[in-house]
């Protein structure tokens, strides 16, 4: 018999080549010190409490006992080994080896081998392990979610002296929200329409129980448990409350009128002027004409120029003209001349500076949306790096990818194309380069009764009326389409039976109930009989210009007749005396 010792694990390996004889010892040891042969001293069990111990057990027939002990306790760099060897009889021979050192586990493990020379060989091998806690607990805090509570989790695990060692994992969360802080915030007016979303399955409380069927291998890393997010549902509606609000909630109106005073006497020193926006270079005008309707992108204005000079400085340039104040931006395009004998004149119309963006100055694209997006995004991408921002006043709805395209079409085309598709016009700011997105009929015709007007005027600055009406089938329902990835809704006018159907109406940006709603209810205001009413009034400093799409109040007596504003014009000129007369001139509609 021979043994081995091999590093770096230390392994006893013990081959038998040769049969057993009781005539003289197999294994012979001896410890030299400095003086010859001596004992080896009795090895210092460390005073830690030793985890892991290895007991092998060796015993075969043979007339002396022949034992043998190997005993071997270390811990850190601290290495002790004992051998023991004794042989009495050729009936057993015992081989004992201890391994002890420091883990943060215990582990028992025994080997027993017996054999005889009979011929009869017994082979018994029993592995134990035992953990000296039997509960391991770990904890970690981490947010779940938004604004929730610490979560807690524990993993229990424990083994037998079994077969199968079975694990049990236990984990726990809180779902309720954590409080660090009380804040009150009240919110007054409209509200803003954006994503609701809750939870389908809601987080419970549970636990994760865990098995292990499989013996256990040594690996590097860590186990990682992932748990899949609960079934979300979002839709798009105006947030806040418990009930879904949406725009059956009133909406608290403190809109201010504009309404001029009530004076005996209205003394007027209106002015006009016009400057070269390029360098303010003066442009002497007689007249001006300057009018802008719904459904259109950009103003009109017609200019009469002094002189052949003016308007020579100010053909292909853009004027700014302001009269009794307000200021209006246009662009010089088409010249015109007239001459006869002693008298010549020198015009142009004039488009607002909005043009900028058509023909021929904006050149005509494709676009097509390449991701979801909403109703403002989208005209957001029109208006990219054009200069011009976006006012949306419209309810914003979600649009599909690739559900909105367009084909040759210059940005102001394009947006004002966008805004019909919704029943929406465009208010345009020269000034300040905004282009605001609001509602053709901001209060229908029908409901004017308890609205707030945006402007009252008196008859003390009525300068002219006059009315007429026109004859029109009345809806109070109509379907509304889209196409490919639109929604098909009816929109009935409340209170009535919807039984009057007006014109299917199908467009590529109905994707969205609140689109189908905010197209159906200006399908159904523009039906009907309507009274149009033409005003001229004053131009004053508590008198803006009355924009398209205004609410209009006109008081007679005590009565006050309410109508939308449909169009608008501003005329001013200087006669040969140099009197400058200006007015505004406003249609308004109204159901009849």
């Amino acid at each position: 018999m021979s043994l081995s010792f091999f590093e770096p694990d230390y392994a006893i390996k013990m081959r038998f080549i040769d049969s057993f004889e009781v005539n003289y010892s197999p294994l012979k040891l001896t410890f030299y010190g400095g003086t010859g042969p001596t004992e080896p001293p009795e090895p210092t069990l460390p005073y830690l409490q030793p985890n892991i111990g290895v007991l092998n057990g060796l015993g075969w027939s043979a007339p002396s006992l022949n034992e043998y002990q190997t005993r071997m306790d270390w811990q850190g760099d601290k290495l002790n080994s004992e051998n023991e060897v004794a042989f009495n009889n050729t009936v057993s021979v015992e081989t004992k080896s201890i391994f002890q050192w420091c883990r943060a586990s215990k582990i028992n493990i025994e080997s027993v081998a017996l054999w005889g020379n009979s011929g009869y060989l017994l082979s018994y091998t029993n592995l134990t392990y035992k953990l000296v806690n039997d509960v391991e607990y770990s904890q970690n805090s981490f947010v779940w979610k938004m604004k929730l509570a610490i979560e807690n989790v524990e993993n229990y695990q424990a083994w037998i002296r079994s077969e199968l060692a079975p694990s049990n994992n236990f984990l726990q969360w809180d779902v309720h929200p954590l409080i660090n802080g009380r804040e009150l915030d009240i919110h007054y007016g409209e509200t803003a329409s954006d994503y609701i979303c809750y939870w389908r399955n809601h987080p419970f409380k549970g636990y994760v129980l865990g098995r292990f069927i499989e013996p256990a291998q040594s690996r590097s890393g860590r186990l990682v448990i992932r748990f899949n997010n609960p079934d979300k549902i979002c839709y798009w509606g105006l947030s806040g409350g418990l009930v879904r609000g949406d725009d059956d909630v009133l909406t608290i109106d403190r809109k201010i009128p504009i309404e001029p005073q009530i004076r005996n006497t209205y003394i007027m020193r209106p002015t006009i002027n016009c400057v070269r926006v390029s360098d303010d270079l003066k442009i002497l005008i007689n007249s001006v004409n300057y009018s802008i309707s719904r459904g259109q992108f950009s103003a009109t204005c017609s200019i009469k120029f002094c002189s052949r000079i003016d308007f020579e400085r100010a053909i292909g340039q853009e004027l700014k003209i302001s009269i009794n104040g307000y200021d209006f931006y246009v662009i010089c395009e088409q010249p015109s001349t007239s001459n006869r004998f002693t008298n010549q004149s020198y015009s142009a119309n004039c488009r607002s500076r909005f043009a900028l963006l058509s023909n021929p100055y904006a050149r005509a694209t494709n676009y097509a949306n390449p991701t979801a997006k909403t109703l403002a995004g989208i005209m957001s991408d029109i208006l990219v790096n054009t200069g011009w921002s976006l006012d949306n006043k419209m309810i914003d709805y979600p649009i599909p990818t690739g559900a909105f395209t367009y084909t040759n079409l210059t940005p102001a085309a394009a947006l004002l194309s966008v805004a019909k598709s919704i029943g929406a016009i465009l208010d345009i700011n020269d000034a300040t380069k905004t282009v605001s997105v609001v509602p053709a009929w901001p209060v229908m015709p029908w409901d004017t009764t308890n609205a707030i007007c945006d402007v009252i005027l008196n008859d003390s600055i009525i300068l002219e009326h006059s009315s007429s009406q026109t004859i029109n089938q009345e809806h109070n329902a109509v379907f509304v389409r889209g196409e490919q990835q639109g929604v098909a809704c009816k929109i009935k006018r409340a209170g009535s039976l919807g039984d009057q159907f007006a014109n299917d109406v199908v467009d590529t940006l109905i994707t969205h109930n609140q689109a189908a709603r905010q197209r159906g209810t200006c399908e159904l205001a523009n039906s009907g009989n309507k009274q149009n009413t033409t005003i001229k009034t004053k131009l004053l400093d508590d008198l803006p210009p009355i924009r398209p799409g205004m609410l209009v109040g006109i008081t007679y007596t005590s009565s006050v007749f309410k109508a939308t504003c449909d169009s608008m014009t501003i005329n001013a000129s200087i006669s040969d005396q140099g009197a400058i007369t200006v007015s505004q001139t406003i249609q308004v509609v109204s159901n009849v």
